[in-house]
């Protein structure tokens, strides 16, 4: 099972931060060739794609929580808080997406690959699976672990 590291900073305006988590990978030969031209010219999209998808398979990881002295019950607490402001910010951009989605077939008249429609689907694709995936997560069914420093 892979891991994923979360820090919760200390008091006050407690900050959760995302310090380890998985690349993006495919099974597919072809994608796997566009995540490595991903990764060579656009790592900040790499690092991206990575957490939209790594919250969309959230419940697949073993989660290891850096908190201090906090309790697992407050790491929770805050953890469902971080998911909730993450999925309506990615309802928000799954309604923008497709709002502007229809619009890119203008810009399909130009020569040469439809890169803007493309790119904009795949972003509106992965923030729809995250969103989709973070409103079906329950946090008490997460496998969570306290590490203390």
């Amino acid at each position: 099972m892979d891991r994923v590291t979360i820090e919760i900073s200390p008091v006050p305006g407690r900050m959760l931060r995302l310090l380890d988590y998985p690349e993006l990978t495919s099974s597919h030969k072809l994608v796997n060739k566009g995540i490595a031209v991903l990764k060579q010219y656009a790592p900040g999209i790499m690092r991206y794609l990575s957490l939209q998808r790594l919250l969309g398979h959230l419940p697949e990881y073993l989660i290891e929580v850096r908190a201090g002295n906090m309790t697992e019950a407050d790491a929770r607490e805050y953890i469902r808080a971080w998911m909730r402001r993450k999925r309506l910010r990615r309802l928000f951009y799954v309604i923008l997406e497709m709002l502007i989605l229809p619009f890119t077939a203008f810009v399909a008249v130009l020569p040469g690959p439809n890169v803007v429609f493309y790119g904009l689907f795949v972003l509106f694709y992965f923030h729809f699976k995250a969103f989709l995936s973070l409103s079906r997560i329950n946090v008490n069914q997460l496998n969570i672990s306290l590490v203390q420093e």
